[in-house]
């Protein structure tokens, strides 16, 4: 599995991970709590979204130093 994919779904555990936190914080159903969790929940999607394209751009300059390398070894 590439990195970017092994990042992804630890990013995606985190996620998951916040959700059920921000379920059990709540009560299971007072209106406010929801709404506090929602914003949290919503942050964190929104951090993950930022996570994701900073991933995205070091694997980009990560493959092409790797190519580089390569071609300097002749390989």
């Amino acid at each position: 599995m590439s990195k970017l994919g092994e990042a992804e779904k630890r990013l995606q555990r985190a996620v998951t991970a916040l959700e059920q936190a921000a379920v059990v914080r709540s009560g299971g159903g007072i209106a406010a709590s929801q709404e506090a969790a929602n914003v949290e929940i919503e942050a964190a999607q929104e951090r993950m979204a930022e996570l994701q394209a900073v991933n995205a751009s070091v694997a980009e300059k990560l493959d092409g130093a790797i190519l580089r390398v390569k071609k300097i070894l002749g390989d």
